[in-house]
């Protein structure tokens, strides 16, 4: 669970009982995901935003979204990033909720590229999403704007690197 205000992290058994807390190099943390290294991706819900890749111990490894590299000129920087979602690949999916976009981040947080939704579909505030690998799709959740459930089919052949 992260902790907006308090940036950290915490670590709970399925009866509640805290595991463990980690304080981060980050704030306003919004949504975290620990991968299977034991390190977490976090969103920082800021303008500019950022995700990170965080160590076990809250220092951040290497971000993106702050100061993007030079191939990154034609992706506007982000702002409020909310949700993650991880592929099995190491691939993360963001919602970009300030520019109505979900992102597409390779594993290493080094190229970025817009998830591909049709113009007709008219993404407002991205909050939520939902990666089902198994079934190929990926489910996004809107809050305000149309307040609706999208669901994307054949989302495992999206190829991120560019």
């Amino acid at each position: 669970m992260s902790c907006l205000l308090e940036n950290k992290l915490q670590e709970y058994t399925t009866r509640g009982d805290l595991v463990k807390e980690v304080r981060l190099d980050v704030i306003n943390p919004r949504h975290a995901i620990q991968l299977s290294s034991g390190d977490y991706v976090v969103s920082q819900y800021t303008s500019p935003g950022v995700v990170c890749l965080v160590g076990p111990d809250g220092r951040v490894l290497c971000s993106f979204g702050q100061s993007m590299p030079q191939n990154h000129a034609k992706i506007q920087s982000v702002k409020y990033p909310v949700s993650l979602a991880v592929y099995k690949t190491g691939d993360i999916l963001v919602t970009d909720r300030g520019n109505n976009r979900i992102l597409g981040i390779d594993s290493t947080l080094s190229h970025a590229k817009e998830f591909p939704i049709a113009a007709e579909v008219a993404l407002q505030k991205p909050y939520a999403l939902w990666l089902d690998e198994g079934h190929n799709r990926l489910y996004v959740g809107e809050m305000r704007g149309r307040n609706r459930l999208l669901v994307f089919c054949d989302v495992n052949s999206i190829y991120w690197k560019q």
